[in-house]
């Protein structure tokens, strides 16, 4: 379930250096049940400062509506089922070495993150 939250709190969120949004982000995945992308007849993508494909993914809708500016000006945030992250997304990831920009903010920075290893770390909080 999706909460609104206020404008005041979307900019302290984005104020948090990548690796404190990384953090946030494993805890509110976890707490809501659902992350989120950016989807127009497919999953966007960011890429690396080694110009390999990132797939971006956000705690909530409305931070991936915020950067769905510029290249991603058409993509709409679309809502992916924890479940549906950890048995299907992160695996098909894993096998094609595409890791995960974890909370990119609108200037295009993230936390980027092993498919695999975001997953074991979804995991491991739901078990703390």
């Amino acid at each position: 379930m999706t909460q609104e939250m206020s404008e005041a709190r979307l900019q302290a969120v984005w104020a948090l250096p990548p690796e404190r949004r990384h953090a946030w982000f494993v805890q509110r995945v976890r707490e809501s049940g659902e992350a989120w992308g950016l989807y127009a007849n497919g999953w966007a993508l960011a890429q690396d400062a080694q110009g390999n494909d990132v797939l971006p993914l956000w705690p909530g809708a409305a931070f991936a509506q915020r950067c769905a500016t510029r290249m991603w000006a058409a993509y709409a945030p679309r809502r992916v089922a924890l479940a549906e992250l950890l048995e299907e997304m992160l695996p098909e990831l894993a096998a094609e070495g595409i890791p995960v920009g974890v909370f990119f903010n609108p200037d295009g920075e993230g936390w980027p993150v092993a498919a695999q290893e975001l997953g074991a770390q979804l995991v491991g909080h739901a078990r703390a």
